[in-house]
């Protein structure tokens, strides 16, 4: 008997109001995470990577969601307000990007990690030692006091860790990381990663890394998921998908991680025009000239042409020809 995923994403597509009608940001996503796994979604910055993890609980109120997200198998997409409240900061907890901004610079540290408690009715003085006691945990010094500072008190490395203890204040089944080391330097970024790997492990939570550096994910993921123009290029176990990429834009990506064994590469552009409803009505995804339905297209890679040149295999790129615009 197979299990159900803790989290199974299906079709879901996201759009918003445009002048010339609507856009589709996430187009036809599909994920699934078991109890306890570790995925890294990653894809260049406005490849829809931060618009899907929000969508999952509804954070972004103008836009229009269709498709599936089952949360233990319960669908959420259809949820009252009521229920996505328990959910949020509940079974699903989530790190914002760049947490100055996700920090209320008017509250104080402690206010803010106990708030989801307190919504829930848990006694101030009772929420208040959960925070501290998650700080310590955190490796934050002088907990008790450190809890009625405010943020601008906190170095970028001690905000990242508030943050984190506020996502795991409501002991959450599943944790959503959204650049969690954004404009940290390499040595704390390799600490916050280091402290979310083990706490993660200690509670056996399900993770999302959503990160636009591979070069980050390599030691704590187990499965990568690649985002191109709001559509899920490829997802594959790390050691296969670094040791070799089966879609061109993973190639890519990977090639522009900075090395010091190599010249790092530019990210190459894929020929054409990110894909939308208007541009790409039922071809493929990643070239403007190929007629082939996009999972078969997928289906076709790698071809070594076609990895040669940055561009998606399709029916315009055979074994032997050349890459054509």
């Amino acid at each position: 008997m197979v299990a159900t995923p803790l989290l199974d994403i299906r079709g879901l597509t996201v759009q918003v109001d445009g002048p010339a009608g609507p856009v589709t940001l996430v187009d036809s996503f599909d994920l699934a995470l078991a109890a306890g796994d570790r995925v890294a979604l990653v894809g260049e910055s406005g490849s829809g990577k931060s618009v899907m993890a929000r969508s999952v609980l509804q954070l972004d109120p103008d836009v229009a969601l269709s498709g599936s997200i089952r949360l233990g198998g319960s669908e959420l997409l259809s949820s009252g307000e009521a229920e996505l409240t328990r959910v949020r900061g509940g079974r699903v907890g989530m790190v914002f990007q760049h947490p100055m901004g996700a920090l209320n610079p008017l509250q104080t540290i402690g206010r803010q990690i106990a708030e989801p408690l307190l919504l829930k009715g848990v006694p101030r003085r009772t929420a208040l030692n959960r925070a501290r006691e998650l700080l310590d945990e955190l490796g934050v010094d002088r907990a008790a006091q450190r809890l009625r500072a405010y943020p601008h008190e906190f170095s970028g490395g001690m905000r990242q860790r508030v943050v984190l203890a506020m996502a795991l204040i409501g002991e959450p089944e599943l944790l959503i990381a959204d650049e969690p080391t954004t404009a940290l330097d390499v040595r704390v970024q390799q600490q916050v990663l280091s402290l979310l790997d083990d706490v993660c492990r200690r509670r056996g939570l399900a993770v999302l890394l959503i990160t636009h550096d591979l070069g980050l994910v390599a030691g704590f993921a187990e499965r990568v998921v690649v985002m191109y123009a709001g559509r899920k290029a490829e997802e594959r176990p790390v050691r296969p998908l670094y040791a070799q990429p089966a879609h061109p834009y993973t190639s890519g990506l990977l090639r522009a991680v900075p090395r010091i064994d190599r010249e790092t590469q530019r990210l190459a552009s894929i020929p054409g025009v990110p894909p939308t409803p208007s541009a790409r009505p039922a071809g493929c995804a990643f070239h403007p000239r190929c007629e082939v339905r996009v999972d078969r297209c997928s289906t076709e890679i790698p071809r070594p042409r076609a990895l040669e040149h940055g561009v998606a295999a399709c029916h315009l790129l055979g074994d032997d020809a050349e890459a054509r615009p």
